[in-house]
């Protein structure tokens, strides 16, 4: 899931940047999430918030008390390496992008094809990550994605079953779905998400891992889980 951060304090634009961004993400086929702030204070304590997870911010740079640089920079100040994507109708604070590190700057009218470029990278960058990384109370998890072969619900918990053993933690699933990257892990049945590269094979109703384990497809998922398994080969 890539996890969409838009920021503007007038309504209009921020619809606008929402629209296009929606627009550009469907016609690539990925999968998003969007969260949308007015205030651009709001906005950082959220982001800064230990329990945050998202993939990019797009802001804009004018704006009432603090403005989308001084944002930034707070950001940055506490460590969040967060992809920023600055949007603005003036090219007078692009410069001052380069002092927060900011990934792009477009100017409004925003040009799609310009958005879908920065878009694309900070997306990109947000599947470099190789390894599933979460925190559960005091605990620190980093699990390469090519050991995974499965997940399984268990209530409120989930056991994740990696090629060494099985780890279970104490996280809902619908959580720990947001934190795979949708074009490897697929989740065909209420109970079970696979890793598509390590499955053998899909037949009607299951995947068969290359371990050897059958995962059971739902029978209302099947045509979509075999259209996307077929897409991944």
């Amino acid at each position: 899931m890539y996890r969409v951060v838009i920021c503007d304090d007038e309504a209009t634009s921020l619809q606008i940047n929402q629209i296009l961004t929606e627009q550009v993400l469907e016609e690539d086929g990925i999968e998003y999430e969007i969260t949308t702030f007015e205030d651009m204070r709001v906005m950082t304590e959220a982001l800064t918030d230990e329990k945050a997870e998202y993939d990019v911010l797009l802001c804009d740079i004018l704006a009432v008390g603090m403005n989308g640089i001084e944002a930034a920079k707070e950001l940055r100040r506490v460590g969040e390496k967060l992809p920023i994507i600055f949007i603005s109708s003036t090219a007078e604070y692009a410069l001052d992008g380069y002092s927060v590190n900011a990934l792009r700057y477009l100017q409004k009218p925003i040009d799609i094809n310009k958005l879908r470029e920065a878009l694309q990278e900070a997306y990109q960058n947000a599947r470099g990550s190789d390894a599933l990384k979460f925190q559960v109370a005091d605990r620190f998890y980093k699990i390469p994605y090519e050991e995974i072969e499965y997940l399984e619900s268990q209530g409120r918990d989930t056991d994740i079953i990696t090629t060494d053993g099985r780890i279970s933690v104490h996280m809902k699933f619908s959580d720990m779905e947001k934190k795979l990257p949708a074009d490897m892990f697929l989740r065909c049945h209420r109970s079970y998400i696979i890793n598509l590269a390590q499955a053998k094979d899909l037949a009607r109703y299951r995947f068969l891992t290359k371990q050897g384990v059958e995962i059971p497809v739902s029978q209302l998922q099947y045509n979509e889980t075999k259209r996307k398994f077929i897409k991944f080969q």
